[in-house]
């Protein structure tokens, strides 16, 4: 094989892997973008829900207050019905008894969609910052494309040029 066939398969060997490690770097670049974006719409979930999480506690409080009112106004009618004063001694201590838990559970009920509120938006952060760290590493690994391939390029020049120093089949070396 002489000099200029064997410069054109080194030349040609270099450009190929100068390109194939572009098209490494874009796709990698790609998928880190694609990444990113599912990333961020994941987290925007996150979002929706933390906020239907408040939503429906507070549907679910109301719902509980107009069931706990229906219960404490049977209550009372039962008491009255059975001859019962139900506004003084022990019928209203059980009136009242009934309303605390009933205040206590409507706090249990609130602080309990907070701590899922907070948790769901706690997910929604951390897959923010997996978006933004999967966006980050696609841009280095499309940098990393474009140095393999000037890495490439300068092997192959540099093979080449190595060469020119080399005889020649038939040359005589002196």
């Amino acid at each position: 094989m002489g000099f200029t066939a064997f410069a054109i398969a080194v030349a040609g060997s270099s450009i190929l892997g100068a390109y194939s490690a572009v098209q490494q770097g874009r796709a990698s670049a790609a998928a880190g973008e694609y990444n990113a974006r599912m990333g961020e719409r994941n987290a925007q979930v996150a979002e929706q829900q933390a906020e239907q999480i408040k939503r429906a506690a507070e549907f679910d409080v109301n719902r509980f207050r107009s069931n706990f009112g229906d219960l404490q106004a049977t209550a009372g009618t039962a008491y009255r019905f059975n001859g019962f004063v139900a506004s003084e001694g022990t019928p209203a201590l059980q009136l009242i008894a009934n309303a605390k838990e009933a205040d206590e559970e409507i706090f249990t009920m609130r602080y309990n969609a907070s701590i899922n509120r907070q948790q769901a938006l706690e997910t929604a952060t951390e897959m923010r910052l997996q978006a933004r760290l999967d966006r980050m590493m696609g841009r280095q690994a499309g940098r990393a494309g474009y140095i393999g391939a000037a890495g490439s390029l300068l092997g192959g020049a540099a093979q080449i040029a190595g060469m020119r120093g080399m005889p020649t089949p038939g040359s005589t070396g002196g």
